[in-house]
This record gives C-alpha cells, structure tokens and sequence, in this order.
C-alpha cells in the first residue's frame, strides 16, 4: 500500500491529536544530511544534526517508521468509516521531496536557515498538507460536531445515519488511542522531557557556555545574555525578516559553532535525562512497549487495507 500523507497535523486544531502526542518531544528524522536552500536559491548540503532525537528519551516517543505506520493506518480506518456513508476517500501523498527543518531544541543550530529565515521557523518546511478532498456535507462526517457550534445538543446526521461527534478521522484516531496509549507513561516521558531542559539551563558548564556565546556575539554588535534572548526578541516576531534579523541569526549560530554550545548543552541535557530515567524506568519500558503494540496494530490495519 502507499505511503498516506500525514495530514494530522493539518487538522490538529479541529480534531483529537497526532498519534505522536504520548511520545517524550519532537519528532524527525535521525541525524543526517539534508539538501538546504543557500540565500541564493541554489541548493547545498547541510549536515542538520538533531539533538531531540538523539537524547535518552527519544528512545521513548515514537519513531518515524512507528508514526508512519499509526498516521496510515488512521487513514485506513477513516476510509473504511467514511464508507459505510457511501463517502469515497482517498488521502493524498505526501510529497517526497518536503524539507525537513533544523533541530532547534537549543535555539537556532542551521546557519542556512538564519540567513534565510532568521528567527522564524523555515517556511519552507512550515506548510501543512492539503487537508481532505470532500464536499462540505462530506467534510461534516469526516470532522464531525467540530465543525458544529459550541452548545449544539443536536445529533449529527448524514443521510439519516448518525455521525460519530469527532467524525470518522476522530474515531479512527481515538479508536488506536483507546486501546494502546498510555497516559500514566506518556505523562512522565512528557515532564522528564521538559525539565531536563529546564534543569538543563542551570548546569555549570551550560552557563560557562552562554556567557561564552554572549562574548562572542558582543565581538559582533549584538548583546545578548543568552541564546533566548533574540527568540523572543519582539522586533524578530512579525511578518517580515528583516536584515537585522538575518544578520543577528546567522551571529547566533556561528557563536554557538565556535564557542561549541551545542555539543556541550546536549551532553548536559544527557546526563540529566539518564538520570531521571534511571528513577522512573519501570513507567517508561510500560510506555515504549506500549508504543510498539500500537506500531503493530497500526501495520496490521494498513495491511488490510
């Protein structure tokens, strides 16, 4: 069967959630090279090294191959669903050639999309695909009530059949969700995420680090206590990058090379996340076994069809 596009995220904000949602942080690709756009328009290559998913508790989110197999097979039971209303579906490939961003767990960390983009996210990689191809009576049973205004007690009805209230995409993914997911696990593979890189700021050689960076990024004009600082720097948050912008990024990132910020924040987070793992290790293998059931449930359903 075909590879389906991941349209989740198109319709996160209406319906129930991504299968990647009980996982530890963001999601993507393992370390590798990936082909970047220059400032020119011609194309380079960029060695985009991930640091979410080369930390201890990536082990515990869903992998690529795991996402893909569970978004497809939310695809296989909405199709199946949305036909028994006599309501063909058929979603549309993923493209093959979409752009994946850079890891910025630590802020920025490809000098190319500085110069491109500087704090803003990859436009690039930032839009979302199509969402689906149906009429508007047939969009109302693939999303169900979410279409529907707040307080409405009314049944939903699709040529006299009942609706289910989130739609047959709804029901396909909460239908995997209630079966495999776990809640309890996902809770504590979510807070050991958070505050391991909260604690992460506070390490000593983190704090060496930043005030190494904010050195390095004085010797070019621009003063910054810590690489956050210009992330939330409200002139970089409209529309447009500006050149300002532009130049402050592409800064920002040749510090963290020099000063090797990167590398020495990642270990850091590391060593915290072993250690918290450590404490709660019994709640995680529950969790990643808990992933690979759903995973395999997930192929079972795509290779039905």
């Amino acid at each position: 069967m075909r590879r389906l596009a991941p349209i989740c995220l198109a319709l996160a904000a209406a319906l129930l959630g991504c299968s990647s949602g009980s996982g530890s942080g963001e999601g993507g690709a393992p370390a590798g090279a990936a082909n970047t756009p220059t400032t020119s328009g011609s194309s380079t290559t960029e060695r985009l090294v991930t640091y979410t998913n080369r930390l201890p508790m990536a082990r515990y989110s869903y992998s690529v191959a795991e996402d893909t197999a569970i978004e497809s097979a939310q695809h296989v039971l909405t199709r199946r669903c949305l036909k028994t209303y006599g309501i063909a579906y058929e979603p549309p490939e993923q493209a093959p050639d979409t752009p994946r961003p850079a890891d910025r767990r630590y802020g920025l960390s490809s000098a190319s999309e500085a110069a491109r983009f500087g704090y803003h996210p990859n436009r690039d990689a930032a839009q979302l695909p199509e969402g689906p191809r149906l009429s508007k009576d047939d969009l109302s049973v693939f999303y169900g009530k979410r279409g529907v205004p707040q307080g409405s007690g009314e049944k939903l009805t699709y040529k006299g059949k009942e609706v289910p209230d989130d739609g047959c995409f709804g029901q396909s993914v909460s239908k995997l969700s209630k079966e495999y997911d776990d809640p309890a696990g996902a809770a504590v593979a979510s807070r050991i995420a958070n505050e391991s890189y909260q604690d992460s700021l506070a390490d000593p050689a983190v704090r060496e680090g930043f005030r190494k960076w904010s050195r390095c990024m004085r010797s070019s004009g621009f003063r910054y206590s810590s690489p956050m600082d210009p992330l939330n720097t409200a002139a970089f948050q409209g529309d447009e990058i500006s050149a300002k912008e532009k130049r402050t990024a592409t800064a920002d990132v040749l510090c963290k090379e020099e000063t090797g910020l990167l590398a020495i924040w990642f270990k850091a987070e590391t060593d915290i996340q072993k250690a918290d793992i450590k404490k709660n290790s019994e709640a995680l293998e529950e969790l990643r076994t808990a992933h690979q059931e759903k995973a395999e449930a997930a192929r079972r359903i795509v290779a039905e069809g």
